[in-house]
């Protein structure tokens, strides 16, 4: 096991109440049980993990806000459409998106 990032191993008994609150600790945060205690012990705070409909809320946001990006430069050069209504439209979307992330701490390590 020479490749191994943590070599060191120790081994730590629990009973089955324990184990199953570890268990059910760690599948909230989204993490291993190793590196749930790896957190913890770093004093890491995490949230649960965020429910799979939060990212599929996000990708649909950031389909959204390709759209907008697209028409607005159509706009821009035919000047057929409100532009900076639109931009202002376009900027809530990633505005939205963000708050998304930051809620359920999407991406932050």
């Amino acid at each position: 096991m020479k490749n191994r990032t943590r070599p060191n191993k120790i081994n730590v008994y629990f009973t089955e109440e324990e184990l199953a609150e570890l268990q059910a600790k760690a599948d909230q945060a989204g993490l291993s049980k190793g590196e749930f205690i790896r957190r913890l012990i770093a004093g890491k705070t995490f949230n649960t993990r965020p429910p799979d409909e939060a990212q599929k809320l996000l990708w649909g946001l950031y389909e959204v806000g390709g759209c907008a990006r697209r028409l607005l430069a159509i706009a821009d050069k035919t000047k057929t459409v409100d532009a900076p209504q639109m931009r202002k439209a376009l900027v809530n979307v990633y505005l939205a998106a963000d708050q998304i992330k930051k809620f359920y701490q999407i991406g932050e390590e």
